[in-house]
């Protein structure tokens, strides 16, 4: 009774707080929307089961995916739309959370090592850097956590076993329908460091300009950004060089011309300061069937797990779950169940 009361209680307030504009209106955690009343760190945007998600959940999330981020003009706040897409990710995990620590062995199988393990591999160098926040540190050990669980959750399900296994026909049949995948594309492996102006202060122009001489005396830019930006290496791999329509024209511009170990010319925007390098290229060309069949039957693994975990989140957790706002996986539902009218 006193749980239905907490969520009969939360159900009313964030219904009341969301109308007020928080997934949909109000440009910042403190700049309300005309007519609104502004909000704070603390202002609820979502629920899942026991958990409130709040703007202060939203900024964290969105500065610690912003280390990795490859536009340098990238607002310091999400904006409304980005602010639902990031609420709605952190319920997902929650929820896949909540399901997998329901296995009877799951505090057997999860050990601080394993969760680790998984925020490295997760993260890279950016995860033992010192320079980061303390709450960032703890949400990379959470994200990894989540991973776990959907991992946990999808490998007890029968039926995501049984379509994780393509079988040679078809993969050949996948082959004959699909005459794209007859050439493979350029592929490019980039290094780059990511200079944040939050976390390294406004004068990341000369830090990035030091960085890229030091990069040339020490002969690559992973050696010196282990000397002047310990955790801000990464790697980037851009799948589809010709058709890729994500990262900025000047990025793929160095990306389609420059030779593996040539440097980029910084660049330079109100949010961060950035240097790439070429670490490996591999041609396009035209493939047969038998060079394409390994990576084939990948593509088609891949695609049928994907489909069968939205499958799994729709028909398997969200029925046993609470979230709140009511409508946040309308669309979710809609794509395997075409027709869906939800019953308010």
């Amino acid at each position: 009774m006193a749980a239905r009361r907490w969520r009969t209680a939360l159900l009313g307030f964030v219904a009341a707080v969301t109308a007020g504009g928080a997934l949909a209106g109000q440009d910042g955690a403190n700049s309300p929307a005309a007519g609104a009343r502004p909000i704070d760190a603390n202002f609820v945007v979502a629920a899942a089961n026991n958990e409130v998600v709040t703007v202060r959940d939203v900024l964290l999330e969105w500065r610690l995916e912003g280390r990795r981020n490859a536009d340098p003009n990238r607002a310091a706040l999400p904006n409304p739309e980005e602010r639902k897409v990031l609420a709605k990710r952190i319920v997902v995990e929650r929820l896949w959370l909540a399901h997998a620590k329901a296995f009877p062995a799951w505090s057997e199988i999860v050990t601080r090592k394993l969760v680790e393990d998984e925020a490295r591999d997760l993260y890279g160098a950016l995860w033992s850097d010192p320079a980061l926040p303390a709450a960032e540190h703890e949400l990379m050990r959470a994200k990894a956590e989540r991973s776990i669980a959907t991992q946990v959750a999808l490998q007890s399900d029968p039926e995501f076993r049984r379509v994780s296994l393509a079988r040679p026909s078809d993969v050949r049949r996948f082959w004959e329908q699909r005459p794209d995948l007859h050439r493979v594309p350029t592929r490019v492996q980039l290094g780059r460091v990511v200079l944040g102006r939050e976390l390294h202060g406004s004068d990341v122009e000369a830090k990035v300009a030091a960085l890229r001489q030091l990069a040339i005396e020490k002969g690559g830019l992973e050696t010196a950004a282990r000397e002047l930006a310990p955790g801000d290496y990464s790697l980037l791999t851009v799948e589809n060089l010709e058709g890729d329509r994500n990262l900025r024209e000047d990025v793929l511009q160095f990306a389609r011309e420059a030779q593996p170990g040539e440097l980029s010319l910084p660049i330079v925007g109100s949010a961060s300061a950035m240097l790439f390098t070429v670490v490996t290229r591999e041609p396009g060309r035209e493939v047969s069937f038998d060079e394409a069949a390994a990576k084939l039957k990948l593509v088609m693994e891949n695609g049928r797990r994907d489909f069968r975990a939205r499958q799994f989140f729709v028909f398997e957790i969200l029925p046993k779950s609470f979230f709140i706002p009511s409508d946040l996986f309308d669309e979710e539902i809609r794509q395997l169940i075409p027709g869906y009218q939800p019953q308010r």
